[in-house]
C-alpha cells in the first residue's frame, strides 16, 4: 500500500477527539454530552468546496476523503490521487474496485508508482533515437507496483470559477509500459488554456491484459483479460463523480492519448461500458482498428492455459499458481513464452468489448462523441531504428529478410480495408523500395497501418452524424537524426504538452519554430475541448472531414499550420459505404 501522510489538524483532529471521547473505558457517557459540540464545530472548521486552499496547498474533497495538493504558480496540482483499490494479492485480474475511504488529509504532491512494467519505462524506446541524433540519454530506472491505480490532476486556478472542460489523458507505451505520471504529461501548459487536465495510470503488460478459463469462471460477466481498459473506465468514472469538486465539468469530458492510449480510447468508444463518460475523444498516432487482428476471448485464454501450465506449482490450480507469482517473477515468465515482450492487447471477451472494433465502427455501434483523429509522418521509422540497435546490443540480426519482404508483411495486415487493391498497393511500394529502401518501407508502413486507419475512422465517425477533424504531423527536427526518423512516432507528444525542456525531449535541437507549432497544437486541442470544434482564434481554419474532400490539417515542415484535401493514400478507399461492406465481418 502506498503510505498516507496524516495531518491532524482541523476537523480530522476534532474528529478523532470524538472517537476517543467515546472510547475511553468508564468515561463514555459524561463524555458524549461534547459529541454534538464537537461535531458542530467540526463542521464550522471544515470546507470540503475548492474555495478553501490553505496556505500549505489546496484542498479538496473527493469521493474517499481530504486531499491536499500544490500549487505551480497558479495551477493547482494533486497527485497520487487513489481512484480505485490497489489490484494486489487476490485482486490481481479483476476488476477495480472501489477505494477504501481514508481519515485525515492525504498528501497528495506526489506521484504515486507507475503500473509494473520493465525497469527503466519507455527509456529504451527514447534512447536510440536519442543516438540517431548524436546525443546522449541516459536511462533512469522507473518504480513500478502493481499498487498504481492513481490519478493526476491540474487546475488552472484556485478556486476554481465555473465548470472548465475536462481532458483525459491515457498514455502510450504498447500498453505494456509508461505512466500518467511522467514528467513529459505535466498538464500545467494545456491548463493555462482553461482546462482541467487528468493523467491516468492503468494496470499494464500481464496484469492488465490477460485471459485465463480460470478468470472467466470467475467474472459474473463470464469474461477477462481487459484489465487495463476497465481501470480506464474506472478512472472516468471516478472523474464523472469528482470533477466538479475541482470545478470542472463532468458533461464536458475529451478523452485524449497518443500510440497505445489512443487506440484504448478509439476502443472504449466501441464499448457499451463507456456510455456517458466523455464526450469527445482524440486519437494520436493509434488508430482503434487497422494495426492487426484483434484477439478473441478463446485465442487470449489459450495463451494464458500455457502460462499457468509453465508456472511454478505452489497451489492447486493453474490460475493459483499464477496469483502467486512475484510481479518480477510473472513478467519474465509472460516475455518468456510471447517470444519476446509481452503484447498486450484488448480482446473480444463480449462484456467490455462486444465485437471487433472495426466491425463497431463499420456499423456504427459508437458512442455519440465528436472526434480528432492524425498520425505523424513517419511513425515507422522510430521502431525500425529501435529494432536496429536493440538487434545491435543483442549481437542479433536484423532477419527483416530486405525491403521486398518487409513490404509483402503488410498485405495481411492491411487486406480488410485495402480489399481487391491490397496487392496493387504492395506492388506500388515494392518498386518504391527498390530504390529508396529505409524512406520507402517508412512511408508503405505510413500509408497502409496507419493513415488508411486514420482515414476510415474519421469517415465512419462522421457517417454517425458526429464531426471528425483530421491531421497529419509532417515536423521533423534538423539534425543528424532527421534524415533516418523524419517525424517519427510520438513525436508530437512534446507538442500537446510543451515539454521541449523534459528530459525525455531536450536532446532535440528544437527552435522557435517548434514553440510556435506547439502553441498552435495546444489552442486546437483546448479549443476542441472547451467546444467540440478546434478551430479559434490565433489559429488557421481546420476543415471537418467530409466524404469526396478529405479535408485534413497538415501540420507542416516549417511549422505552420495548413488546410488540405485528399487526406488517403494510394488504393486506400474510405467511402462509408465501401468500408461498411469491406469491415462488416471483419476482425
Amino acid at each position: 500500500m502506498r503510505a498516507i501522510q496524516i495531518h491532524e489538524t482541523g476537523w480530522p483532529k476534532l474528529l478523532r477527539l470524538a472517537e476517543l471521547s467515546i472510547r475511553q473505558p468508564g468515561q463514555v457517557l459524561p463524555r458524549l454530552r461534547f459529541l454534538p459540540a464537537i461535531l458542530f464545530l467540526s463542521l464550522l472548521s471544515f470546507d470540503a468546496s475548492p474555495a478553501r486552499a490553505g496556505q500549505q496547498g489546496p484542498v479538496v474533497h473527493v469521493s474517499g476523503g481530504v486531499l491536499r495538493g500544490n500549487f505551480q504558480g497558479n495551477t493547482a496540482v494533486f497527485k497520487g490521487i487513489p481512484y480505485a483499490a490497489p489490484p494486489v494479492g487476490t485482486l490481481r485480474w479483476r476488476a477495480p474496485l472501489p477505494v477504501t475511504p481514508w481519515l485525515g488529509v492525504r498528501d497528495a504532491t506526489k506521484p504515486a508508482s507507475a503500473c509494473a512494467q520493465g525497469a527503466t519505462g519507455l527509456d529504451p524506446f527514447i534512447h536510440p533515437l536519442a543516438s540517431a541524433y548524436g546525443a546522449s540519454f541516459i536511462p533512469e530506472s522507473v518504480p513500478s507496483s502493481e499498487d498504481c491505480l492513481y490519478l493526476n490532476v491540474w487546475v488552472p486556478r484556485w478556486p476554481s470559477q465555473g465548470a472548465l472542460p475536462v481532458m483525459v489523458w491515457l498514455h502510450g507505451g504498447s500498453n505494456r509500459m509508461g505512466s500518467g505520471s511522467q514528467s513529459t504529461y505535466d498538464g500545467s501548459s494545456l491548463a493555462a488554456h482553461g482546462v482541467i487536465v487528468v493523467t491516468v495510470n492503468y494496470r499494464l503488460g500481464v496484469f492488465g491484459f490477460f485471459s485465463h478459463p480460470g478468470l472467466t469462471a470467475e467474472s459474473p460477466h463470464h469474461s477477462s483479460g481487459n484489465y487495463g481498459l476497465l481501470d480506464q473506465l474506472s478512472a472516468l468514472e471516478w472523474v464523472q463523480k469528482n470533477i466538479a469538486r475541482f470545478g470542472g465539468d463532468p458533461q464536458a469530458v475529451t478523452l485524449f492519448g497518443e500510440s497505445a492510449g489512443a487506440i484504448d480510447a478509439g476502443m472504449l468508444m466501441t464499448s457499451p461500458l463507456s456510455a456517458n463518460l466523455f464526450r469527445r475523444v482524440i486519437l494520436e498516432s493509434g488508430p482503434p482498428f487497422g494495426l492487426g487482428p484483434i484477439h478473441t476471448l478463446a485465442e487470449a485464454e489459450a495463451f494464458g492455459t500455457e502460462l499457468g501450465r509453465a508456472a511454478p506449482s505452489t497451489s492447486a490450480s493453474a490460475l493459483g499458481n499464477l496469483r502467486k507469482m512475484t510481479t518480477t517473477e510473472l513478467m519474465q515468465l509472460a516475455n518468456a513464452h510471447s517470444n519476446g515482450p509481452y503484447a498486450a492487447s484488448a480482446i473480444v471477451d463480449g462484456w467490455v468489448l462486444t465485437q471487433p472494433p472495426a466491425r463497431a465502427f463499420a456499423s456504427g455501434a459508437l458512442q455519440n462523441v465528436d472526434l480528432i483523429v492524425g498520425l505523424n509522418g513517419r511513425e515507422s521509422s522510430a521502431f525500425r531504428v529501435v529494432a536496429a540497435a536493440t538487434s545491435k546490443t543483442e549481437g542479433k540480426q536484423s532477419g527483416s529478410g530486405g525491403a521486398l519482404e518487409a513490404i509483402g508483411k503488410l498485405a495481411d495486415t492491411a487486406r480488410p480495408l485495402y480489399g481487391a487493391w491490397t496487392y496493387a498497393a504492395i506492388a506500388k511500394y515494392a518498386g518504391q523500395a527498390m530504390i529508396h529502401r529505409d524512406q520507402a518501407i517508412d512511408q508503405a508502413a505510413n500509408d497502409m497501418l496507419v493513415a488508411c486507419p486514420v482515414g476510415a475512422v474519421a469517415a465512419l465517425t462522421s457517417a454517425t452524424g458526429h464531426k471528425a477533424f483530421v491531421y497529419k504531423f509532417d515536423r521533423s527536427i534538423p539534425g543528424k537524426g532527421e534524415s533516418a526518423l523524419g517525424a517519427f512516432h510520438s513525436l508530437e507528444v512534446p507538442y500537446v504538452f510543451n515539454a521541449f525542456h523534459d528530459r525525455g525531449w531536450q536532446w532535440l535541437p528544437f527552435t522557435n519554430a517548434d514553440l510556435r507549432l506547439s502553441e498552435a497544437i495546444e489552442r486546437y486541442w483546448t479549443n476542441f475541448a472547451k467546444t467540440g470544434d478546434p478551430n479559434g482564434s490565433g489559429v488557421p481554419s481546420w476543415s471537418a472531414w467530409k466524404t469526396g474532400s478529405e479535408n485534413y490539417l497538415e501540420l507542416t515542415q516549417n511549422g505552420e499550420p495548413t488546410a488540405q484535401q485528399h487526406f488517403s493514400p494510394p488504393f486506400c478507399y474510405v467511402s462509408p459505404d465501401r468500408l461498411h461492406k469491406q469491415l462488416a465481418d471483419g476482425k
